[in-house]
């Protein structure tokens, strides 16, 4: 791996031109592995041209703000892929125009795309790897690069609680802070509650549907986003207002994305393999954590019949 994270160092500094990518709909290890390994980029590098695109993410905005790019940005570019699984999930129409693409990344990899591919599921967040990295690296890691590697490491992680996190996290996540960013203001920024939300997440608690007793889903429709003055990305990371309830065995957010005409399920469980369901729905994801997409309400009967088939099997994850 050593030898991985040396060639990937080595591209960084043969190109002129560096641009950073991640998947559509980001949360914080999709914003963090991306912005975080283009910070550490400009930092070591202020002559190179270093770019982010993608849209925007206004809950994420407090980290940093994307490039919007045109296809001419692309040429003679390394492209550098993070926390992406599949092509159709990058948020960039023109990352194939590149000279050399790199894909880095925790999912399975059910879609190898790049000429260069450092994969390793065993992480809890892709920005667990870029701190590998850049702290390997021997070149200098700011506060500011540490401070967007962190957040990807302690949202993806939900704050050092799920599977995966380990030793090795804790102490590349330790290196980081000795930095000295402001660690309270990424907390803040992270988990402080408006009070409109707060009581957007008490009525949607109040909408939980029990299926076959272990599996509860929360289903919002646009017309309740509406009515609530809710957007859906804001209220889409929210699956987990289930998690922790010892019934549930797993949960499901779904909801509807009628600007782009498809439903979307975020399915989690702390027990039950998830991710094969969610590859049936156009999706997929680690096995305890999720996403898909139908286009009906009606699809829904049928995602939650094979959801209870894996309790009923017991297929459950056995660590790693």
């Amino acid at each position: 791996m050593q030898d991985l994270k040396g060639i990937i160092l080595q591209k960084i500094k043969d190109y002129k031109t560096i641009i950073c990518l991640r998947h559509i709909s980001p949360d914080g290890d999709a914003y963090g592995s991306a912005f975080g390994l283009a910070q550490f980029i400009k930092d070591n590098f202020p002559n190179k041209m270093v770019l982010v695109d993608g849209a925007p993410n206004d809950f994420l905005s407090f980290l940093a703000t994307p490039d919007l790019l045109q296809a001419e940005n692309y040429k003679d570019a390394l492209v550098i892929v993070t926390d992406t699984a599949n092509t159709e999930r990058i948020d960039s129409k023109y990352w194939h125009k590149a000279k050399e693409v790199i894909k880095i990344d925790h999912h399975p990899n059910v879609t190898p795309f790049g000429d260069i591919q450092w994969i390793d599921e065993t992480k809890i967040a892709v920005s667990e790897m870029i701190a590998e990295l850049v702290l390997t690296s021997k070149l200098i890691v700011t506060p500011e690069a540490a401070k967007l590697i962190f957040t990807g490491i302690v949202t993806d992680s939900n704050r050092f609680m799920y599977n995966k996190t380990c030793y090795n996290t804790f102490m590349l996540a330790g290196q980081l802070v000795a930095t000295g960013f402001d660690l309270q203001s990424i907390y803040q920024n992270l988990y402080e509650e408006s009070w409109v939300n707060l009581r957007f997440k008490n009525y949607l608690l109040s909408k939980v549907v029990i299926y076959d007793k272990e599996i509860s889903y929360v289903k919002i429709t646009d017309e309740m986003l509406k009515e609530h003055n809710m957007s859906y990305e804001t209220v889409k990371p929210w699956v987990n207002i289930m998690s922790n309830i010892k019934e549930f065995k797993i949960w499901m957010l779904v909801i509807e994305n009628k600007a782009e005409g498809y439903i979307n399920l975020s399915i989690r469980s702390n027990t039950y393999i998830i991710n094969k369901v969610a590859e049936k729905y156009c999706g997929g994801g680690h096995q305890l954590a999720s996403g898909a997409k139908i286009y009906q309400w009606e699809d829904l009967k049928q995602v939650l019949k094979d959801l209870s088939f894996v309790i009923k099997n017991n297929i459950k994850y056995m660590g790693g």
